[in-house]
């Protein structure tokens, strides 16, 4: 996201509780992915987790950016 899609999520957040819920797993997804990227050994089911992290994780940013978009259309 750019800082264009950030002041814009910073705005909308307030008004909108889809939004606000997706950016707030957002940040604890990125949380969890730094806190296990950082140990020194994964085991097959910690990676088998950071890959559905990491797709939960673009879920999430993929709706966020169509909630941006359909903002600016004047949709939202």
């Amino acid at each position: 996201m750019n800082d264009d899609d950030r002041i814009l999520i910073e705005r909308l957040v307030p008004t909108n509780e889809e939004l606000e819920a997706l950016v707030k797993a957002h940040e604890a997804f990125e949380g969890q992915l730094d806190e296990m990227s950082s140990r020194r050994y994964v085991t097959d089911a910690e990676r088998l987790e950071i890959a559905r992290i990491k797709k939960q994780k673009l879920r999430g940013k993929d709706r966020i950016l169509q909630i941006l978009a359909d903002h600016r259309r004047g949709n939202g």
